[in-house]
């Protein structure tokens, strides 16, 4: 059972890992953008362009382990 646990909390800390990255990345797209004057998102956008991201690396993720 302690081994289960353990997978468990790993596979989740590699989601949170990935999700997090996923929201970095969006957040630093916005910032390059909007320096260059290309387009000026608000926040709440640029933060659910993260989870979609996020969504997005899951799917893929999920596709390659099949």
């Amino acid at each position: 059972m302690k081994k289960k646990n353990q997978t468990i909390l790993i596979n989740r800390t590699k989601s949170l890992a990935w999700r997090i990255g996923m929201m970095s990345l969006a957040f630093i797209i916005a910032f390059v953008a909007e320096n260059i004057g290309l387009f000026d998102l608000d926040v709440e956008v640029t933060s659910i362009i993260g989870l979609v991201l996020g969504e997005i690396s899951k799917v893929i993720d999920t596709k390659i382990k099949e």
